[in-house]
């Protein structure tokens, strides 16, 4: 996740690229099989700090996923082969309808590494029903 020798500079920020998870029940077309939460926080020079804001790229052709109640679990982990239904998450936010591009959290994510960063930890978009929960897609957060 380092820089190292790649062309790529840093944009800032964090960013989870998200894979379809297997259990997800629709095979994914090619303009959908990934899907990005970028998030940022504005200086700490405002003089109230605001919430961390998070971008959602590759979502346009997903509307059908999250038509109904979905939201973002941030896990305490980084494993993605454990099993995706923590019952304490680091952190959650709903989505509103799947038609959201970018919004504000109430709260600011320490977008570092430790105890209370989100660098490195697994991340889940959950689709709920009436017949339960699935997770649509997960990836880990990273540097962006």
């Amino acid at each position: 996740m380092c820089n190292g020798t790649s062309p790529r500079t840093s944009q800032g920020g964090s960013i989870a690229i998200l894979k379809p998870s297997l259990h997800h029940h629709q095979p994914p077309s090619p303009s959908d099989e990934e899907m990005r939460l970028l998030f940022s926080n504005q200086p700490d020079t405002t003089p109230e700090p605001t919430g961390t804001q998070v971008e959602f790229r590759g979502w346009e052709t997903n509307d059908e996923v999250c038509r109904d109640r979905c939201w973002v679990v941030i896990h305490r982990d980084g494993d993605l082969s454990a099993a995706a239904h923590n019952q304490n998450p680091f952190f959650s936010f709903a989505l509103d309808g799947g038609k959201v591009s970018r919004m504000r959290l109430g709260e600011r994510l320490e977008l570092g590494v430790g105890e209370a960063g989100i660098i490195g930890r697994r991340v889940s978009v959950v689709m709920g029903s009436v017949r339960g929960s699935r997770v649509v897609a997960e990836g880990i957060i990273g540097w962006n």
